[in-house]
């Protein structure tokens, strides 16, 4: 006759420290693979930061660089609308009529500055501003995006005033002489620091020929005429101090991220 020998089901009860020692490894486990991924976001948020800053950077350099190029072309513009309001001191006796006409028409164009913004609009778009870890360059680089702004608002203003000087020219000047001077130009990329793009494109503008004269000398008119060109010449001094303002902050947030971010170097 066979016996069956039953297995002990019975387990010997596990000692409190075997449960505490289980537990703690698992905790440590957990808690180490946390601190691992915590540890690998770090890195990868300090990697990303310093390509944003060293991007930042360029783009202030280069702003930098085209802002010098735009003072100087709305510092011609103010010389031109000086020339030009002058000449219409005396509107009888104008001695260059081309002249006259060739600043006349300059005055109509616009400007088309722009800053080099790229990366600051991925920052905001992406929500990774709260990269920049420095508070002093995130404040500043907000205080930049200010200085951006309040140069816009004013550059509204300028494209108000350009559309405004229409009928008061259309009244003064010969329409026909005016059609006269305009050129087709398909490349303008031969002027590397953009003064033309400050001084509106006049490569497409040619003086007349002859001694061109005014359909109206008409005082109130001309004091008209005179009163937008003044404007928008006041203007161009607003510009230039929002963009030298500009430039200012740019070369300041450079000179903080060089202080603070010289191991990217």
């Amino acid at each position: 006759m066979e016996v069956h020998h039953h297995p002990d089901v019975h387990h010997k009860q596990k000692h409190f420290k075997e449960y505490f020692l289980e537990f703690l490894m698992i905790f440590l486990a957990v808690t180490l693979g946390f601190c691992a991924e915590s540890l690998r976001e770090h890195i990868t948020d300090q990697s990303k930061e310093r390509d944003y800053i060293s991007s930042l950077r360029q783009d202030l350099a280069d702003d930098t660089t085209n802002i010098n190029s735009f003072v100087l072309g709305f510092n011609i513009r103010i010389r031109e609308f000086d020339s030009l309001i002058a000449m219409l001191r005396n509107p009888v006796n104008v001695p260059d009529g081309a002249d006259m006409y060739y600043l006349a028409r300059l005055a109509t164009r616009g400007t088309v500055f722009g800053d080099i913004n790229n990366t600051l609009a991925q920052l905001n778009s992406s929500g990774n501003f709260r990269l920049i870890s420095s508070r002093v360059i995130a404040d500043n680089i907000v205080i930049y995006e200010n200085r951006i702004e309040n140069f816009k608002e004013a550059h509204d203003i300028d494209t108000r005033e350009q559309l405004a000087l229409y009928p008061y020219l259309g009244t003064v000047f010969n329409a026909f002489v005016l059609d006269s001077m305009l050129a087709i130009t398909t490349d303008t990329s031969s002027d590397p620091n953009n003064v033309q793009l400050a001084r509106g494109f006049s490569s497409d503008i040619h003086r007349p020929s002859g001694n061109p004269k005014l359909i109206s000398t008409n005082t109130k008119e001309i004091n008209s005429l005179v009163y937008v060109l003044h404007q928008r010449k006041g203007t161009f001094v607003a510009e230039i101090r929002l963009l030298y303002e500009q430039k200012m902050q740019a070369q300041k947030l450079i000179d903080l991220i060089n202080k603070e971010h010289r191991q990217m170097d």
